[in-house]
């Protein structure tokens, strides 16, 4: 039989690991927390990149306008070649009426007006007499 001094040891055993084991768990949360916990000299380091990045910011904004006008005369231009174009079916003519209405919604200048105005007197008459034969101008319109 197991005598006094026996479950005694048994006892303090068995109390003991439980005691052990939770205060592992314990000892163990309380390190993690203070590894993920943020620190004034953590913040400090923080707010000190931020004000870098708004530099950087600016400077991402200005070159974002930079590059916005670059893009748009570029536009201009591929529209300004497109409208002086010479439309060679009525596919291409609607194209070019496209684009010239596109380049005059972006500013473009008053020679791509006269142009858009001759494409489009000359698309009217095409249409007038279903004259869609590009080889030649277009015949006047008959009343």
């Amino acid at each position: 039989m197991l005598s006094e001094d026996n479950l005694v040891a048994i006892l303090t055993a068995i109390i003991g690991s439980g005691g052990f084991g939770g205060f592992t768990g314990w000892l163990t949360q309380h390190l993690s927390r203070r590894r993920s916990m943020v620190s004034k000299q953590d913040l400090d380091r923080f707010a000190a990149q931020l004000e870098k990045g708004d530099r950087h910011f600016q400077t991402l904004d200005r070159q974002d306008l930079d590059l916005g006008r670059q893009i748009r005369e570029v536009k201009l231009i591929v529209l300004r070649q497109c409208l002086f174009a010479r439309p060679r079916d009525r596919n291409a003519h609607e194209s070019v009426l496209q684009s010239g209405e596109e380049y005059l919604k972006l500013g473009g200048n008053g020679v791509g007006h006269i142009r858009l105005t001759q494409l489009q007197e000359e698309y009217a008459l095409r249409l007038q007499t279903n004259d869609w034969d590009y080889s030649h101008s277009p015949k006047e319109a008959r009343p």
